[in-house]
């Protein structure tokens, strides 16, 4: 179904079909419908279904591009002073889908926790987190221009970002540090069906012609 509905889409408009592509391959919602919360999910998937949320994804970086593994984003996990586990997120992303009209932001970043307040390691590993795009610290950029093209991709940075991690950490903080396994099943979505049924459809529309 994914594959048809982006053939046809591909035929009449490149950016339309990449604008559908990207948030339903590698974004929020899908993680969310995989490891999610059922909190999370109660929260979020209704009003990304119906256009309420606009969801981002933020992974490639300055110096990472599609090798997830080289990225320098980070995250810290620390106690407020409510008693619940906090993180003070910093990054800085660039080609990001969506990411200036963003009202939800996917973010993966490496996870440290210092003081063991999970009992694990301090390296904690890649991690994915969900980020409403208005809290404070967070940066969306102007929209890129690649050559003239009408598609929205942007950068963005986030400072000093500071959310609570049971909430943020899609799939609560029993998920942190599993951000590895979750960005390879929702990319391996884009690389093998999006990007492919984007092409078929171009073929068959040239075939017609």
């Amino acid at each position: 179904a994914h594959s048809m509905i982006l053939q046809k889409i591909s035929s009449r408009s490149i950016p339309a079909s990449i604008t559908i592509m990207v948030p339903n391959s590698l974004g929020p919602a899908a993680l969310l419908n995989h490891y999610g919360t059922q909190e999370q999910k109660d929260k979020y998937l209704s009003r990304l279904a119906d256009g309420s949320e606009i969801p981002c994804f933020g992974l490639t970086e300055p110096m990472a591009g599609s090798d997830a593994g080289s990225l320098t984003s980070t995250g810290v996990l620390f106690k407020g002073e409510d008693g619940r586990l906090k993180m003070r997120l910093n990054w800085r992303k660039r080609w990001i889908t969506l990411a200036s009209i963003s009202t939800i932001i996917g973010l993966a970043f490496r996870l440290k926790d210092p003081e063991g307040l999970l009992g694990r390691e301090e390296d904690l590993g890649i991690t994915c987190a969900l980020i409403p795009s208005n809290t404070p610290g967070v940066q969306l950029g102007e929209r890129h221009d690649p050559l003239g093209v009408p598609f929205h991709n942007c950068p963005m940075e986030g400072h000093d970002v500071v959310v609570d991690a049971e909430e943020c950490i899609i799939g609560g903080t029993a998920k942190a540090g599993e951000g590895w396994q979750m960005l390879m099943e929702s990319l391996g979505a884009g690389r093998g069906i999006s990007l492919p049924a984007q092409s078929a459809g171009g073929n068959k529309m040239i075939s017609r012609v």
